[in-house]
């Protein structure tokens, strides 16, 4: 699903960023859209903003992939919200090692430097208060340090197949990938003149393979040859990453922890669950997030996607979600 073609991307520049590490980059960009009612107070603050955050491969248009809850008369109905959906740091065409031609050099960031990125949104679109933050996998990490560090932003969240940290599986799994790009000759420590798409095409295989589920493979394909042909294919569209990028991206992802916080949250909570999430198993991760944070609700239903059901298949939540936002 692509997101309606009326909704361009725009971008605001920041004259300096400083990350958690203490370094300091100037003139970084960042991307975004936004649609939905704009409703603003008598000073002009929008009063009705919605975040949207997309996940670990996303940018701002991956809020078109979650159209079947999030529109006009739907779940997240736009006639009340007004959506803002940027692209994260680290992403392109956000500041990111490729877009910024540091490569490299571009400093460490972590999840917390990616919410503080797009708290500097927040201000330049002149929002003071969000009505709430909505995050899927990656963008759930976001969502829950968004709630963390500023408590009282959003009166609501809604988490999407993610929790208050990576397994040890999906460090596994991510850490390989990592290892197999970093390893390559062709990545030169990061200082490679032409992408090297060997190590991408390996190295993101192993995430896509773990994603869905063994019943997905099974059903999808009738033979092994066309099994091979679409992953063949989808190796082309892995040529579009940049080593870089995902390895920072990565780390970041990896290092996200927040178990022993996220009982500090006091926003309104609706967590979304895959039954058959291989990443975020609801047992080890969304299960105990729901349990950690006071009130929380919980909806866990199953997809033969595995975790990419929570774009899939959302339309199955799309009445809980409906339901959560009801008085809202």
């Amino acid at each position: 699903m692509e997101i309606q073609p009326q909704i361009q991307p725009q971008y605001i520049h920041l004259e300096s960023f400083q990350f958690e590490s203490g370094e300091v980059l100037k003139d970084l960009k960042i991307e975004y859209a936004t649609f939905g009612r704009k409703i603003t107070d008598k000073a002009g603050n929008i009063t009705n903003g919605v975040l949207y955050l997309h996940g670990w491969s996303g940018s701002y248009s991956s809020v078109g992939n979650i159209d079947a809850v999030i529109g006009p008369g739907k779940a997240v109905d736009t006639k009340r919200f007004f959506i803002i959906s940027p692209t994260a740091l680290g992403s392109s065409s956000s500041a990111c090692p490729s877009t910024t031609g540091l490569g490299p050099t571009f400093p460490p960031y972590t999840v917390k430097d990616m919410v503080k990125f797009h708290m500097k949104l927040m201000e330049a679109l002149g929002i003071k208060q969000l009505k709430g933050v909505i995050g899927t996998s990656m963008g759930g990490f976001q969502a829950l340090q968004w709630a963390v560090d500023y408590p009282n932003f959003m009166d609501f969240l809604i988490l999407i197949a993610t929790g208050p940290k990576s397994g040890r599986q999906m460090n596994g799994a991510y850490g390989l990938m990592s290892r197999i790009i970093r390893e390559d000759p062709a990545y030169r420590d990061g200082n490679y003149t032409k992408n090297p798409l060997g190590a991408l095409e390996r190295g993101s295989t192993v995430g896509f393979l773990w994603s869905m589920t063994p019943e997905y493979f099974e059903q999808e394909f009738e033979t092994d040859e066309e099994f091979w042909e679409a992953m063949d294919e989808r190796n082309q569209e892995v040529a579009a990453l940049d080593a870089n990028d995902l390895l920072w991206r990565n780390r970041a992802m990896l290092d996200f922890n927040l178990e022993n916080m996220v009982s500090q949250i006091r926003a309104r909570t609706l967590i979304i669950a895959i039954a058959n999430d291989q990443i975020f198993p609801p047992s080890i991760s969304t299960v105990p997030l729901a349990e950690a944070i006071e009130d929380a609700q919980i909806f866990i239903y199953p997809s033969i996607f595995g975790h990419y059901g929570c774009v899939r298949d959302l339309e199955l939540a799309k009445r809980a979600i409906a339901t959560f936002l009801e008085n809202d």
